[in-house]
């Protein structure tokens, strides 16, 4: 059963999970153990979305024939909407896409009543020595950009990791005048608060971001975790020592008129 928001006037206080853990790159049936794990404790915890970090089920890899998925038909993503529908959350999380021959990096969004929504990384990271399989040019196929979505009854925007960096993907983003953001990564590290606070600020609106820890190939990733409002300002934050941690806050939502 899906735990309802508390309501106070016109605003609704949502528990909103932000996860960071160590995503083993191409072990996808550990790592869905470890996502039905920190989802279930989010839970318990009363968090009602739980968002996981671009790439959580295979992070990195050469083996895009064997590992991608269809999306929402794949079986990593309907074992996850399962899970979503017991527990009565929301849920985001990372994956590599196959559609037909192409194959995309891609943020799922599902929740109690079932798939939601699938955003494909547009502006890819290039990267000439690709250490850590990291050339997404060499293996990936560009999304169509962002797009908006209904998440929970909001008005909900995604973009991922390299997107947020492309001047013309924070336009399109703004255009669409989300009422929150969610904005999942798979770095070594974020860069300093700031930086991400002056794009929550011209998005206008709650931006939540993810990152990993862990040894994803070469890279050792700290995490960091952090949720801004819409003025910009960190209302919660994760370690950056690279520890597993589920961050969690009390987001207050404004519903639209009309």
């Amino acid at each position: 059963m899906t735990r309802k928001n508390p309501l106070d006037g016109d605003c609704l206080n949502v528990r909103v999970a932000l996860v960071q853990f160590d995503s083993v790159p191409e072990e996808v049936d550990e790592n869905l153990g470890e996502i039905e794990r920190l989802a279930r404790e989010a839970s318990e915890m009363g968090a009602r979305w739980i968002v996981f970090h671009e790439g959580t089920l295979t992070d990195y890899t050469p083996r895009l024939d064997e590992l991608a998925e269809t999306v929402p038909g794949g079986r990593s993503t309907r074992r996850i909407v399962s899970l979503a529908k017991e527990i009565g959350c929301f849920i985001s999380f990372g994956l590599s896409e196959r559609d037909g021959e192409r194959f995309h990096i891609t943020q799922a969004f599902v929740g109690p009543s079932g798939f939601i929504h699938a955003y494909r990384k547009t502006w890819l990271w290039r990267s000439e020595d690709d250490r850590g399989y990291r050339n997404e040019w060499a293996r990936y196929d560009p999304g169509t950009g962002p797009e908006p979505f209904e998440f929970d009854g909001f008005r909900a925007v995604c973009f991922i990791c390299a997107d947020g960096e492309a001047p013309r993907c924070i336009d399109r983003a703004t255009v669409i005048e989300p009422q929150v953001v969610f904005y999942p990564n798979n770095r070594a590290g974020l860069p300093a608060l700031e930086v991400f606070g002056r794009r929550a600020r011209r998005l206008r609106a709650p931006m939540l971001v993810t990152n990993r820890i862990g040894r994803s190939w070469d890279s050792s990733c700290r995490g960091g975790c952090v949720l801004y409002s819409s003025t910009g300002r960190v209302l919660a934050r994760a370690n950056r020592d690279g520890r597993e941690e589920i961050l969690l806050h009390d987001l207050r939502m404004k519903r639209r008129n009309g």
